[in-house]
This record gives C-alpha cells, sequence and structure tokens, in this order.
C-alpha cells in the first residue's frame, strides 16, 4: 500500500473504494490480485482516533433500540473491526429464499451463487477453514433442533494487523487518508459518476476513477446516497423509495436459562480451537422444515455466563469483569461496546454486592482472571468469549435472531450538519411484535426437543404473560447496519443490483451489508466479506472487456493543486538502494530496521505486523540485541518465516544485558516499568564483559531468532577499562571462522566509540555510532579517516513542528552516503513513508 499525503494530478485508477474496513480491505486486496490498480479513502486515519467519531452522529429516535453511532462505527484503517468481535457465520441456503411469511423476503440469487467465496472471506476475515457444520459427539439428531452448525471466530478481530501488511505489501493499492466524501458529481445524464467530492484535510479536491465502491459502513454509505438524492431525486428508487428503508439489525438477548441432564454435555457447547488453531462453538439452530413448517424466522441459540451485572450469581470472577467493564474507559478495551452494554445492564449497579462477591472468594477470581487475560489479550489465537462451567449444569441461554424487513424502519436526513457539510441522519429504528413472537416460539420448540431427547429444559425468567415485553425490553442493535440500500433486481424496490451496482449508474457499486434483503440469524461481516470478493471478480471482468481507451479522450482536471506534491515514486514501488558497508562484504539497503521499541507493542501480532510491513517495504537489515525487551525483540524477530529469516541480515549484541532475572514476557517488562519508579535496580542494565556472559547471550540470540549464525556481532555500549582487547579479538574471530557470526564491531554512544577507537582498533572492523545533523558525532569516524557504517539518532524524540521528516531523513543519507541508516518506529502506517524516502 502506498500511503498519500496528495494525488497525482492526470491519474486515473481502475477502482476507488470509500472506506478501509473489513469489507473494503479485502475487496482493495482481491481486485489487486486480479491486476486493478485501487485507491482507498479514508475519512480517518491510520489508527483509531475518536476524536472522528463526532463526524458519525445522528439523532435516534428510540436510543434504547438503537446504539449511539459514535459507538457503532469508526474512521479508521481497519473500519468497524475496531468494534468487532470476531464472529464469523455463512448464510444458510433459507436465508436467500423468498420466503411467503417474511415480507419482502428473497434475494436476487441463491446459495450457491456465493458460497464459493465463503473460502475467501475465510482467508480474508482469518478465521480458519469455511467449513460451518460439524456433528457433535454426545449429542443425539433432535427433530426441528441442529447442533452442528459452527460458528468461527477471527483469530485476532482487529484486521489492521493482519489485513494491513497484506495491503501494505502492494504497490498497486494506494490510500489517502484524512478523505471525506462529501458528494458524487455526476455527468449530465445522471447516469454514471464522473468523480467523488472529497474534504481532503478539510479542502475540497476531486477524486475519479473507473469505477467507484462506496464500502464506507451500511448508514455511513446510505448518508451519502441520501445527500446526492436530495440534489438528484429521481435516483435511487425516487424520494420515498428504498433508499433509507428496511433498516434492520438483529434481536438478541436472554429471556432463559438453559439447564442440562448431564453437566459434561457442556463441553459441545464451549469454545474450542478446531484443528486450523481458531475458536469455534457450536449453537441450537431451527432446521430449515422447521422454521417453514412453523412460520419462524432464523434464530440460534448459545449457552453462556449467567448476566454479569446480576450479583446473585455469587461468582467472584463475573463480579470482577463486571466491574471493569462498568469503566467504559477500560471496558472498550476489553470487548466490543456493543457486548460490553449488554454485560453491564441497566443501573442502579450494586457494586458493593459485587465486591463481596470478590471478597468472599478473591483467590479464585484472580486465577480465573490471569487465564483469561492469557488466553483473550496475550495469546496470538484471541479466545473470543469465556464461559465458567459449574456443576450444576445451568447456563444463561442467549438468542441471536432475524428481524423482519419493515419498510418503516428507517433512516433519513435532518437539518443539522457535520464538519465536512454534509447532512445528519435521523434514526427510526423499529422493531416489529412479530420480531419478538418468532423468538418466543423458537424457545419453545427448543425446550420441547430437549426434553424429549433427555437433554435438558429452558427455565424461563418471566411467566408467560411477561415474555413478549422480556424480549422488547432487549431488543437493541445499530451495529449491525443492514438493508438500507438493499438488493432487488426492480429498481423500484431496491437500490442495487445482483451485482451490488447501483441502479441507474454505470460505475457505482456498493460493497456494504446495507445490500442485505434479509439478516438471517448470521452476523453481517463474514457474507459481506463474501460478497466483496465477489464483486471484486466481477469488476475486474468488466473493467477487462471495457477498453481503456474510452477515457482517453476525456479532460482530466487536476485532483489537486498543482502545487502539492505527489508523495510516492514514479513506480509505486517501495524497494530501497542497496549498499555494502565499507571494509565488509555485507550488503543491506540504505535503511536498516531498528528493534529497540519493539516491545512497546504489547502484542505478538501487533510486533508481526511491524516487521512484516518492514520486510514488504524493502527493509533487508535488521538490528536487535538482548536487552531490547529483555530479549523480546530478538524473540519477535525469530517469529518470522523461515524463508525470511534465511533473507535478511541481522545485527545483534553482547555485553549490555537486561536486568538480573528479567525475562522477555510483555507484563514482566511492564512490571518492571512500573515498579522500577520506585526501585530503580528492577530496570537497572547489567554491564558484563566477561567472554563467559557473552559466549552464553551469544548463544541465547541464535536460539531466540532461530538461526545458526549472526552477519553482525556488535559490542555494545563497550568500555575500553573493561574489556580485554586480545581475548576478546581470539573469541570473535574464532566465532568468524566457526560460521557463527560474518563480521564483529562495536555500537553505541560516540564518546565511547571514540576511545574505542584510540584503544582497541582492532576490534572496530563494524562501527554503529549515534549522529545527529546538528551536532555530526559520527565524525569522530572521520578522524580516523574512516567511512561511516552505520548510523542512528538522526530523528530521535521525533522532528520538530513544521519540520519535515521525510526532508531530515534524506539530508541524513547524504551525509551518511556509504552506508546505511537506522531507524525505528512503532507505527506500521509510518514504514512505507520512511521507506520512500530512502528511494
Amino acid at each position: 500500500m502506498v500511503m498519500l499525503t496528495a494525488l497525482q494530478a492526470d491519474q486515473i485508477v481502475d477502482i476507488c473504494i470509500v472506506g478501509t474496513g473489513p469489507v473494503g480491505l479485502a475487496l482493495a486486496l482481491e481486485a489487486e490480485a486480479r491486476g486493478l490498480q485501487v485507491l482507498m479513502l479514508e475519512s480517518g486515519g491510520a489508527e483509531h482516533n475518536p476524536a472522528t467519531q463526532e463526524w458519525s452522529r445522528a439523532a435516534v429516535l428510540d436510543e434504547k433500540a438503537h446504539s449511539p453511532m459514535e459507538l457503532a462505527s469508526n474512521r479508521a484503517l481497519g473500519g468497524s473491526s475496531w468494534l468487532w468481535g470476531g464472529r464469523c457465520v455463512p448464510f444458510e441456503a433459507i436465508d436467500f429464499e423468498a420466503r411467503n411469511y417474511v415480507p419482502h423476503s428473497g434475494w436476487p440469487f441463491a446459495l450457491e451463487d456465493i458460497a464459493p467465496w465463503y473460502a475467501k472471506a475465510a482467508d480474508y476475515l482469518d478465521c480458519g477453514k469455511a467449513e460451518f457444520r460439524k456433528q457433535p459427539e454426545r449429542w443425539p439428531d433432535m427433530d426441528d433442533i441442529e447442533l452442528s452448525q459452527l460458528e468461527r471466530w477471527a483469530r485476532q478481530p482487529k484486521l489492521v494487523s493482519r489485513l494491513g501488511p497484506r495491503v501494505m505489501a502492494s504497490p498497486n493499492i494506494h490510500v489517502l487518508f484524512d478523505a471525506t466524501v462529501t458528494g458524487l458529481r455526476l455527468d449530465d445524464r445522471e447516469q454514471q459518476i464522473s468523480a467523488l467530492q472529497v474534504h481532503h484535510k478539510m479542502m475540497p479536491i476531486d477524486v475519479r476513477a473507473r469505477r467507484y465502491v462506496l464500502a464506507g459502513g451500511g448508514l455511513e454509505t446510505t448518508r451519502l446516497l441520501l445527500a446526492t438524492q436530495q440534489r438528484h431525486p429521481s435516483l435511487f428508487g425516487g424520494i420515498g423509495g428504498p433508499l433509507g428503508r428496511y433498516y434492520m439489525g438483529h434481536i438478541f438477548g436472554s429471556i432463559a436459562s438453559i439447564a442440562l441432564n448431564q453437566p459434561d454435555d457442556f463441553s459441545d457447547l464451549d469454545f474450542s480451537e478446531d484443528e486450523t488453531g481458531t475458536y469455534v462453538r457450536r449453537r441450537f439452530t431451527l432446521s430449515e422444515e422447521a422454521q417453514r413448517r412453523h412460520h419462524l424466522l432464523n434464530t440460534s441459540f448459545f449457552a453462556d455466563n449467567p448476566p454479569f451485572y446480576d450479583e446473585r450469581h455469587r461468582n467472584p470472577t463475573l463480579s470482577m469483569v463486571f466491574l471493569g467493564l462498568s469503566i467504559p474507559a477500560v471496558g472498550r478495551r476489553m470487548i466490543s461496546e456493543a457486548i460490553r452494554l449488554r454485560h453491564v445492564g441497566p443501573p442502579p449497579y450494586r457494586y458493593g454486592a459485587h465486591v463481596l462477591n470478590i471478597l468472599r472468594r478473591p483467590w479464585q477470581a484472580a486465577t480465573d482472571i490471569i487465564t483469561i487475560l492469557r488466553l483473550r489479550y496475550l495469546s496470538p489465537v484471541r479466545k473470543p468469549g469465556f464461559v465458567l462451567r459449574n456443576q450444576g449444569g445451568t447456563y444463561a441461554l442467549n438468542y441471536h435472531a432475524e428481524q423482519i424487513p419493515n419498510p418503516e424502519s428507517r433512516v433519513v436526513l435532518n437539518q443539522e450538519r457535520d464538519a465536512h457539510g454534509m447532512p445528519r441522519l435521523t434514526i427510526d429504528f423499529r422493531y416489529l411484535h412479530d420480531d419478538a413472537e418468532s423468538v418466543l416460539k423458537a424457545h419453545a420448540i427448543l425446550d420441547a426437543r430437549l426434553r424429549a431427547s433427555n437433554k435438558g429444559r429452558v427455565d424461563y425468567h418471566r411467566p408467560e404473560s411477561l415474555r413478549i415485553g422480556h424480549v422488547m425490553e432487549q431488543a437493541t442493535d445499530g451495529f449491525h447496519q443492514v438493508g438500507t440500500t438493499r438488493m432487488h433486481d426492480d429498481p423500484q424496490m431496491g437500490v442495487v443490483d445482483r451485482d451490488c451496482r447501483v441502479h441507474g449508474m454505470a460505475n457505482l457499486y456498493v460493497a456494504s451489508s446495507s445490500v442485505f434483503p434479509t439478516t438471517g440469524e448470521a452476523n453481517p461481516t463474514f457474507l459481506a466479506v463474501a460478497l466483496a470478493a465477489r464483486l471484486a471478480s466481477h469488476l475486474a471482468d468488466e473493467l477487462a472487456a471495457t477498453s481503456k481507451d474510452s477515457l482517453a479522450g476525456q479532460a482530466v482536471p487536476p485532483l489537486l493543486p498543482s502545487s502539492r506534491p505527489f508523495t510516492t515514486s514514479p513506480t509505486g514501488s517501495t524497494r530501497m538502494q542497496s549498499i555494502r558497508i565499507p571494509g565488509t562484504t555485507i550488503d543491506v539497503t540504505r535503511l536498516s530496521f531498528g528493534t529497540a521499541s519493539l516491545h512497546h507493542l504489547f502484542k505478538s501480532q501487533q510486533r508481526q505486523a511491524l516487521l512484516t510491513t518492514a520486510l514488504d517495504a524493502g527493509f533487508t537489515h535488521f538490528d536487535t540485541s538482548p536487552y531490547y525487551g529483555f530479549g523480546l525483540a530478538e524473540k519477535s524477530l525469530g517469529e518470522l518465516p523461515s524463508t525470511e529469516l534465511q533473507r535478511i541480515t541481522i545485527a545483534s549484541k553482547v555485553g549490555l544485558y537486561g536486568p538480573n532475572g528479567a525475562g522477555a514476557s510483555v507484563p514482566e517488562i511492564l512490571l518492571r516499568k512500573i515498579a522500577g519508579k520506585g526501585l530503580p535496580a528492577l530496570n537497572q542494565p547489567v554491564v558484563d564483559w566477561s567472554l563467559a556472559h557473552a559466549q552464553k547471550s551469544l548463544e541465547d540470540s541464535l536460539r531466540r531468532l532461530r538461526r545458526g549464525w549472526l552477519d553482525i556481532l556488535f559490542l555494545h555500549e563497550p568500555v575500553p577499562a573493561l574489556i580485554q582487547t586480545d581475548e576478546w579479538q581470539r573469541w570473535l574471530e574464532s566465532l568468524v571462522q566457526s560460521g557463527k557470526i560474518r563480521q564483529f564491531g562495536i555500537a553505541g554512544e560516540a564518546p565511547l566509540i571514540a576511545a574505542m577507537l584510540e584503544a582497541s582498533p582492532t576490534l572496530t572492523n563494524i562501527v554503529q555510532v549515534r549522529d545527529s545533523l546538528a551536532k555530526h558525532q559520527a565524525d569522530v569516524l572521520l578522524q580516523h579517516q574512516r567511512a561511516l557504517q552505520f548510523t542512528y539518532g538522526y530523528m530521535a524524540g521525533g522532528t520538530p513542528q513544521g519540520t519535515d521528516g521525510a526532508a531530515v531523513l534524506r539530508e541524513a543519507l547524504q551525509r551518511n552516503a556509504t552506508g546505511s541508516i537506522l531507524v525505528s518506529t512503532r507505527r506500521v502506517d509510518r514504514v512505507a513513508a520512511l521507506a520512500r524516502a530512502a528511494q
């Protein structure tokens, strides 16, 4: 991915995608794989920023039924995956059917038309394989009820860490951040889009492409089309037509418990890892025959913990989790906001009772919480949830059910405008009595089949006369934005056709769950991504059949004032120049990647995403040390694929080590960082220039790096008075002869480097020294008639406001014209920018 700060004046890409959420990212990757040039527009930035959420604020008529839009949408690279729980469930055949008992149901295609794209969706969402059926071991067949359907879970729901590097590796995918689409510019006949009107950093520009795809989320896409319809009333089925109507999500909650006759049967209902290393869970679902026979909406059930907020469960762990979730700043980092609100429940909150629950058995709570944190936040595969088992075999019974498409459930524009001048939405989101009635009937069927099979029963929380009200009390959504640009062959009944093309528009498409005519019982993300992959195939075929010459005669106005630079290279390539380090046989790129700050990324997948992005950007040399993260930096490098480890060069160090007893784990690093403020010894590095310690350190480094050799071994911040030059030279030369290292040298601050050049020049074959454009510390090498080899520190502490960081780096490259400059960042989006500065 080439990140832009401006657009080239004469460029027309194949596809412009509005939005970089799961659907947009999958669409971009699939289109790129088919040879298309892609431009992505993102209203936010590379990282989540709460300040941009205000732009999505809407007026919600029934606040109990619909979440605030500031919480139900996200403007950043990765989009709604920042809010997503990771559940992946496919639509079944019946979900595409026109059912006579479900008004306005029916898709213009069938399951077999989309099922071939399920494998692509599973790959992009990283949920293992596209297999969603497996018979349980302990359960018999039950008429009307199935327990073979699996829900799969993404290994990590925030897709930036996985899809981000894949997108960034492509020179054919460009992204422009802080680019909010405010309008669609139509041709004279109102039959195709001639350009998108965009606010880029609050400056109006036009963006042109051969095809445009709106993938900015269900309601934000609908808002843009409604604003266009205000100016062109005949479009999209006309005023009062389907656009903005049929707004659906799901109806879900818990009105009962499931009591199992055999508590061990819960093992078939709990989360488990399958052979692909991803978590799966079985749900009770209604068979298609039962749905048709009883005229029921598609519904699923799963077992869960009792409500966290109900202190009567007397479970210390649940109470501790409740207390954490009840603090929004904490809870929103733990789970998605929709799930957090459901677990927190309505006020008043009985905090005192929850504290008493914890005090009764604090050690149980502590043990459970440590396990939860390890599996949910510190594991490379995120466990999606946890259910505390009990010997009574009684659990909350949660339901997740389809809604009836209702044209009166809708969104419209109001008079208020956001910071970009766009009219805001008014949301009139409605549940029907029939939605809740279907939920109750489904419960009754499940209860009857559990009893008939002698497996258990359903215990309701309220008497029969109050159950409809209990369902409606919990009915709320806003995160599953379905139906407002629905798909239909008839332009008067739908906004897009079966290929997701907007009716009446030759080159405009919608990629979103908003095109779904019905919701099924499944979360929408999996199907939306499958539709995106299908759309990419359609666009590639369509563009291949359309002559590019048809655009040759069009005059293309500048996309930005000519004074604004185009920041990519002419080819879009991120390949860096290589150079041979003077006095050696080692070839490295002009920029080397430093790992000193890698341990500040707490999650393994974040560290791997950063390193993978550096590889994709063209970095071939990586600098590390056993001191960095007390070995965590080396360990993270060693987790790269073995093929990558073989083709890069790696430098590590000896002489400076982590505190005695320190381990390479994030919890320990954090603990030492916090406790070290009061006890500095906890963070005090160990300086040891004994050969025995150096030998062991080298062996440990090679083990962590999963390599048999180092390309360079540096003496880290060497102190001449502590180093026996002859002994060290013999040892280092023996390592070269044995193939354990290729070269050796010294690394550190200029005063120590200067002292070593005087006292032990034979140990200084390669020198890595701090330097700056202001102080020129590396001149200590020039004073010894030595060329600059590795230098670092030019952008330490960032660059002053108003300073062009790329210009600083280019000037540094001119200063060190003979060697390589060490750079470091914790931000994935900065890696490509650094690499481009070295082109």
